[in-house]
């Protein structure tokens, strides 16, 4: 989903910048980290677990954005949802998302999602992200017994002016 309105500006040190677009996509997957290679003799190779995700990913990614690669400088908000287990559905648990402290953890999340944004080819490479916001959350209740499903919901802000 692309929108076409001013969304933030702000300034660094050294450098202002003005974020006209915001490039949103929802995923209905469950967040995985990005693991470690595993190696069998000379050979590395990424699990068949990962790569399944990351196409499944990918697929997604394409079907919701049409344009072109991104090739400027981005900030990029990653919001990972996991479904509550159990032991948080009672009825003194608050009925609002929960942050998430446990396994795994928020930076193979966000390596993960980079990795998919780019084999989808909407960003040229994962060094154009100049700035990353990244949240874990346990979803929110929806009923007794229920809780809002796993999902990971990333935007895209390209960075205009320098």
């Amino acid at each position: 989903m692309l929108l076409k309105e001013p969304v933030k500006s702000g300034a660094c040190v050294g450098f202002e910048y003005q974020l006209n677009e915001r490039i949103s996509f929802d995923l209905y997957l469950k967040p995985i980290a990005c693991p470690r290679p595993r190696v069998a003799g000379r050979f590395a190779y990424m699990p068949s677990a990962y790569i399944q995700w990351k196409n499944r990913c990918k697929t997604f990614l394409r079907q919701q954005y049409k344009g072109k690669t991104i090739e400027k400088p981005v900030f990029i908000d990653i919001t990972a949802i996991y479904q509550r287990p159990k032991s948080l559905m009672r009825k003194k648990d608050p009925e609002k998302r929960i942050l998430k402290t446990t396994k795994p953890d928020i930076d193979n999340i966000v390596k993960a999602c980079l990795d998919a944004l780019q084999d989808a080819k909407i960003l040229k490479d994962d060094s154009q992200v100049v700035g990353i916001i990244a949240h874990k959350w346990y979803g929110s209740k929806i009923e007794e017994k229920k809780s809002e499903r796993s999902s990971i919901k990333i935007d895209i802000y390209p960075i205009d002016g320098e």
